[in-house]
């Protein structure tokens, strides 16, 4: 009776983490109750079994969460574990999906009864296995699923133009720069002995005339149109120039690069954040005075 009890279970197993994978969603931390020996900071995953069927939501999980181990591959931040294609990959671990403590300590793994935790392993998206990490012997943290769990929401950008939003003309250079472009820095995080320090850096505007022309791509700060100063002695290279008359939506996307670093000598990029504003604006055409 027991060993069809753990064959059902590894079968399940088996079923589960492949479907579990397809929908898992990084970044999102559900905690089970104290009925498995676990609490809301552990942050392991939500499961049910009736013996027949299996439901979970698999999420990022720290500690146990995907990714490397804090210093690892040698303490350079390298790979830590190799997948069988030969490709070096990272450690990362995931809590109960379909069974609770109550039941691996009894039906599944009676030999095991210090108090402990158990995971499954994975090296990048392949499965190593199931192991006991008893109390004490923590889970690496994984300083990059550390860093994604961070939230970090840079501003909109606030557009600006001259001429104004209201005054633009046919044929006149039209100037576009942002007010906001600061770099954007979220309160350390940290789990187990690691610390993360995350941030948003503004490098590009991304100009869309919306008068059916391509979008262009301003790299570094705008510069500002100084009306103080004569027209002929400034130029920006995020300029426009409309070609016809015409109501026009104007889009502004700031593009961050958003990275973080680590006390663990792991600093990476984590892809870019791009917030957009719509701006409307009136282009008309010059008129002409005739003085006779």
């Amino acid at each position: 009776m027991m060993q069809g009890r753990r064959a059902r279970w590894r079968a399940l197993a088996a079923t589960t983490v492949a479907a579990l994978a397809l929908t898992a969603a990084p970044g999102a931390v559900a905690a089970q109750g104290d009925d498995d020996g676990r609490d809301a900071s552990d942050g392991f995953v939500n499961g049910t079994n009736d013996g027949r069927t299996a439901t979970g939501t698999a999420a990022t999980t720290i500690p146990g969460g995907p990714g490397r181990s804090a210093g690892g591959g040698g303490g350079d931040g390298g790979p830590n574990c190799t997948k069988s294609d030969g490709t070096g990959d990272y450690y990362w671990y995931e809590g109960l999906l379909y069974t609770t403590m109550e039941e691996q300590r009894t039906d599944i793994r009676p030999e095991e009864q210090r108090p402990g935790v158990y995971l499954h392993i994975h090296c990048g998206d392949e499965y190593v296995g199931f192991q006991f990490f008893p109390d004490g012997v923590q889970a690496p943290v994984d300083p990059v699923a550390l860093a994604r769990s961070v939230s970090i929401t840079p501003p909109a950008p606030v557009l600006v133009t001259n001429p104004a939003a209201g005054d633009h003309l046919v044929e006149v250079e039209a100037w576009f720069w942002v007010e906001n472009w600061e770099p954007v820095t979220a309160p350390p995080a940290t789990a187990g002995n690691v610390t993360v320090n995350v941030s948003a850096e503004p490098t590009a505007l991304v100009i869309d005339p919306g008068d059916g022309s391509p979008a262009f791509t301003c790299t570094g700060r705008p510069p500002a149109y100084d009306r103080s100063r004569p027209a002929e002695g400034q130029s920006s290279p995020c300029s426009y120039t409309y070609s016809r008359a015409g109501m026009f939506a104007a889009t502004a996307t700031l593009v961050y690069e958003v990275s973080f670093t680590s006390n663990v000598g792991v600093n990476e990029g984590l892809g870019t954040i791009e917030p957009t504003t719509t701006v409307d604006l009136a282009v008309r055409e010059a008129q002409a005075i005739v003085v006779g």
